[in-house]
């Protein structure tokens, strides 16, 4: 019996050795081409779990069977890296100067919003929001799901104020009902903006923005991103929330309809993360790539996005670095990239609740020899 037993776990591992391989690939191939290797690549973290247990019960008795999945994980132990920094050095805290001209503090937050539609019960919320980014003193600020409108506490000139460390700004919206009302993204900096520029997507409410901003006389590009999301409805975060498998058909349809808007999502991503990264090669100038890209580091929309460019979490930032608060927690799809002109001093990511992303941070500091 106990062979039989042994032999069914044999399988199982064997299986979950090749959907680890599977995620792997997933980096490489666009959605576009192959949508359903995304799949794998979300469930990373969960795959590589079960690799690991049976890593584990296999090294408990002895047998070599473990290799299946000691060899699936340690050929992806970059992956593991984009996940959980292996990373030894010392604490960088001390090394910010705020008076030295060539260091910056840049500011990436989904804001929901600030909150508009009252997803928090504290109607304090946008202000909140507001009081914290002024808190941290940053010189770059990249906003996403921006909102503002002609309501009292959400009026441009309003927010404008409460962000006057940072005067200069670039606010584009994806829908605009009037003059001063609309959804989209926003960077706001310390430092002068030269030139700007949008990188706009076909049938979607996401964009890219990107601003040119000149510090201690050298000129920097930066890209304020917001990728496709997978847009569940409300009864499919209820569904997901409750979820019993009884495989009746409300049921069946209710998961084919989650792994539609899944699919739909990676395929427009794939789309958009091609477009930016097309859009990078051609910058002139040292760029920081921030912003909620809506996907993990194993995805092809990670690995795209960063070809060329360094991830700050790995570079200076520490543990899991999971930045989303929503259905799927401990999940990792905010991010800052930065070219070899910037040299990372320290990253952190803020666990404050005012939205369903945390804010991430990292201060750099500008190499004397800018290309």
């Amino acid at each position: 019996m106990r062979r039989f037993i042994n032999r069914v776990f044999f399988y199982i591992n064997v299986l979950l050795g090749v959907a680890l391989l599977l995620s792997y690939l997933s980096t490489y191939i666009s959605p576009a081409k192959i949508w359903v290797l995304a799949f794998f690549g979300l469930a990373y973290p969960y795959i590589l779990f079960l690799n690991v247990l049976f890593m584990i019960y296999w090294i408990f008795r002895l047998k070599k069977e473990f290799l299946v999945s000691f060899l699936a994980i340690l050929i992806g132990l970059n992956h593991l890296n984009d996940f959980i920094p292996m990373r030894l050095g010392k604490d960088n805290k001390k090394e910010f100067v705020k008076e030295n001209p060539r260091q910056l503090k840049i500011l990436s937050y989904n804001v929901r919003l600030f909150n508009i539609y009252e997803w928090l019960s504290d109607p304090g919320t946008n202000q909140d929001i507001f009081n914290f980014i002024r808190s941290e003193r940053p010189d770059i600020i990249c906003l996403q799901e921006f909102y503002s409108s002609t309501k009292k506490d959400y009026r441009p000139e309003k927010i404008k104020r409460f962000f006057s460390d940072t005067p200069y700004s670039f606010i584009h919206y994806s829908f605009k009902n009037s003059t001063n009302s609309g959804y989209g993204i926003a960077t706001f900096s310390r430092y002068p903006i030269v030139n700007q520029g949008t990188i706009s997507f076909p049938k979607t409410a996401n964009e890219a923005i990107f601003t040119d901003v000149i510090v201690d006389n050298d000129t920097i590009r930066i890209y304020n991103n917001h990728l496709q999301s997978v847009q569940l409805q409300r009864r499919n975060l209820n569904f997901l929330d409750t979820l019993k498998l009884r495989y009746d058909e409300d049921q069946m349809k209710e998961i084919r309809d989650i792994s539609s808007r899944l699919k739909t999502a990676y395929i427009k991503r794939s789309a958009q993360v091609d477009a930016i990264s097309k859009h990078i090669k051609t910058s002139a100038y040292p760029v920081l790539v921030c912003g909620d890209f809506n996907d993990t580091p194993v995805s092809y929309s990670y690995r795209k996005m960063r070809k060329g460019l360094k991830d700050a979490f790995i570079s200076s930032g520490q543990g899991t670095g999971s930045t989303y608060q929503g259905l799927f927690p401990y999940f990792r799809i905010d991010y800052i990239f930065h070219g070899m002109a910037f040299k990372p001093i320290l990253f952190e990511k803020v666990e404050a609740n005012l939205s369903d992303h945390y804010p991430i941070i990292c201060i750099f500091e500008l190499q004397d020899k800018v290309k």
